[in-house]
């Protein structure tokens, strides 16, 4: 029978404890998944490329890493008590196995990450989620929930609470190429020039400018706040006189 004690006292320990008890084990477990679910429901309800049972798992599967550390621990700890002579000898890193599931997540997040239309990345934040909630799970395997539950609840604050003031804080850009044919018989320089303007008057930033005189092409890169409407900047691109043709090119 469980033993609710033992476990609204594990809840409220913060440090080692002497034996990996089913109960403490199960409860730990259980915190992993709850936690961890909390979080991939965030995503997953957005249509994330990592969701609700991904987080689980990796919250869990850091958690256990943890327990299997800490049991270590507690067999090197039994071994020099029964044999003073081997304790100076015995030495352990409670820090190696968890060292490696950070770098494992790291490569799993970046699975999350996709470059999508044009210069943009796409999964950014959910490779970073799963990365914050793994840590989180091995703080959880070691009994740490002092440190755990916070770091979740933070989590959740940074996931879905700012993501709601992000464009209000931070303006969104995107990077975009447009290519410039311009008429052979009217006057290359003059034509870049009256291109550039059209820039500049919508306050545009230009990154690069790949010219190809020979051809009577140029490519300009640009910097642009996302919600300025493409089609006007084709439209007065192509307005200019010595503008044959206007392109969007994302390669």
């Amino acid at each position: 029978m469980i033993n609710f004690i033992k476990i609204i006292d594990e809840l409220f320990r913060n440090s080692f404890v002497n034996e990996l008890t089913v109960e403490v084990v199960s409860f730990r477990l259980l915190l992993a998944v709850i936690f961890g679910g909390i979080v991939g429901y965030t995503r997953e309800k957005d249509n994330k490329p990592a969701g609700f049972r991904t987080h689980i798992l990796v919250c869990f599967g850091a958690a256990v890493i943890s327990m299997v550390q800490d049991q270590l621990r507690l067999n090197i700890l039994e071994l020099a008590s029964m044999n003073l002579k081997l304790s100076g000898a015995i030495k352990t890193d409670l820090g190696r196995l968890g060292a490696q599931v950070v770098s494992g997540i790291g490569f799993l997040g970046a699975g999350s990450i996709m470059k999508e239309k044009g210069e943009t990345v796409g999964g950014m934040t959910t490779a970073a989620g799963i990365w914050a909630t793994g840590c989180a799970g091995l703080g959880i395997g070691w009994g740490f929930y002092n440190l755990a539950i916070p770091a979740i609840v933070f989590i959740l604050i940074i996931i879905v609470i700012f993501k709601k003031f992000e464009p209000k804080i931070v303006k969104k850009v995107k990077f975009l190429k447009f290519e410039i044919k311009f008429l052979k018989n009217q006057n290359y320089a003059k034509g870049l020039l009256a291109a550039y303007e059209v820039f500049n008057q919508k306050l545009i930033r230009i990154t690069q400018i790949d010219k190809n005189q020979s051809e009577n092409i140029a490519i300009f890169t640009v910097n642009m706040d996302e919600k300025i409407d493409i089609s006007d900047i084709i439209v007065s691109l192509s307005a200019i006189r010595a503008v044959e043709i206007v392109k969007e090119n994302y390669n």
